[in-house]
């Protein structure tokens, strides 16, 4: 298994920070594991709060295209959903959840080094929400764990050997050209289908989701056109009250 040289830490600012700044001394397939962190963040900047989790981040220096960022955060949606599967009967949220229940147990953040147009280095950065059993009232109604569905607690050991296990599985599926991560997307996607409002960072609209597409892109239908995202902010159009034209 690739992920095997494992850096354990108390308490980081952030796992995927770590990773950024210290990449080039560091071997390929390298993991940063926190107990806690202290300027997690998610997708936009958004600050990650974190309990008794599982926080990790993976260190990938391979040759591979720019372009092929987006496709990596399948991979790492697979592996997680993989991961969970077997306790809680999870979705993916495109681009970069794991909801339960339209509830966030798990994100997903991908950066990327480039250098002259070249990928330097690729940090993918995953929070499961493990054992906590408390939020902040604001995210109450937006995030759950492990424990607090299944009133169970959780070895992190052992889910985060089976987290790099399936990391390592589904990213070889990627280099070798297989679809299966894609497959896995797809089938438990909890946008396809569904109408949902599509905020691309100008105005929010109401659109329909057709397809993951194998690019890593979402295609939804909005306005009666085909169209297709490669980010933007999608939310479920029941569960959240945004005003859309």
């Amino acid at each position: 298994m690739r992920f095997q040289n494992q850096l354990l830490f108390s308490t980081l600012p952030s796992t995927n920070t770590y990773l950024k700044e210290n990449y080039r001394n560091l071997p390929n397939y390298t993991v940063a594991i926190a107990k806690h962190q202290t300027a997690g963040r998610g997708r936009m900047d958004r600050i990650w709060v974190d309990g008794d989790d599982l926080l990790l981040s993976v260190l990938i220096k391979d040759s591979l295209e720019p372009n092929k960022i987006s496709q990596l955060a399948l991979v790492a949606a697979a592996a997680v959903w993989k991961t969970l599967a077997p306790y809680l009967a999870v979705e993916i949220k495109w681009p970069n959840d794991i909801v339960y229940r339209d509830r966030k147990i798990s994100g997903i953040l991908i950066e990327s080094v480039i250098i002259s147009t070249t990928l330097a280095a690729l940090i993918i950065g995953i929070g499961i929400n493990v054992n906590t059993k408390k939020f902040p009232e604001e995210l109450f109604q937006k995030a759950t764990s492990l424990t607090l569905v299944t009133k169970e607690e959780y070895d992190q050991k052992k889910l985060k050997d089976d987290l790099l296990y399936n990391l390592d599985y589904y990213y070889q599926d990627f280099l070798t050209s297989g679809n299966e991560y894609l497959k896995i997307c797809c089938e438990n996607s909890s946008l396809l289908g569904k109408e949902v409002v599509i905020d691309d960072f100008r105005n929010p609209k109401s659109a329909l989701v057709l397809d993951i597409l194998e690019s890593g892109n979402i295609l939804l239908e909005v306005e009666g056109k085909k169209r297709e995202y490669s980010s933007g902010e999608i939310s479920l159009k029941e569960f959240y009250n945004t005003e859309v034209k």
